[in-house]
């Protein structure tokens, strides 16, 4: 059975994309981050590695791409993901009760328009897009929300409050798999 590291967790974009490339069957290793998802395969502690590279809404993602080139990375396959982002909140959120929205960087950049229209929303920087809904989930607290994937909504328990909100409704991201 092959081992890929990720950035992030289990309901993220990147596992969806390693599914998708290797079959359910891989095994997947949660990274924080782009760093350690790297430190992962250069060490042997993963087999391989799924990163995002591209996005249709916001270009090349430099973090991943100045890793690749900086460690000499291997690309064995690419994949476009289609990319559907959904505004979630805790079971009991209503929308005009929300006061922060917390996701991914590159995800909070592709929603722009959106939170644009919705100064109300304070935005924090999370460590990916699932990991964010599942705080959200446990912290429970109604006035918080996240960016993620309908996938992570389901698996986490938060309920949706707005969907395809991103600034291009066919939004798509490139993922590539990487070995040594």
């Amino acid at each position: 059975m092959s081992l890929a590291a990720i950035q992030g967790v289990k309901g993220s974009y990147s596992e969806e994309a390693t599914y998708r490339i290797l079959g359910t069957g891989t095994d997947i290793l949660e990274c924080v981050d782009f760093d350690e998802t790297f430190k992962a395969i250069l060490t042997g502690r993963s087999e391989f590695a799924v990163v995002p590279v591209r996005n249709k809404i916001v270009g090349e993602i430099e973090a991943t791409m100045s890793l690749i080139k900086r460690n000499s990375m291997r690309i064995l396959e690419e994949l476009p993901l289609e990319v559907c982002h959904v505004l979630v909140g805790t079971h009991d959120a209503k929308f005009e009760d929300l006061k922060t929205v917390r996701s991914h960087i590159e995800a909070l950049k592709q929603c722009r328009r959106f939170l644009s229209a919705n100064t109300q929303l304070t935005q924090i920087i999370g460590a990916d897009t699932a990991s964010s809904v599942r705080r959200i989930v446990e912290e429970g607290d109604r006035e918080n929300a996240a960016i993620g994937s309908r996938r992570a909504a389901e698996m986490y328990g938060a309920k949706i409050l707005h969907e395809n909100i991103a600034d291009d409704l066919e939004n798509w991201t490139t993922f590539y798999l990487l070995g040594s």
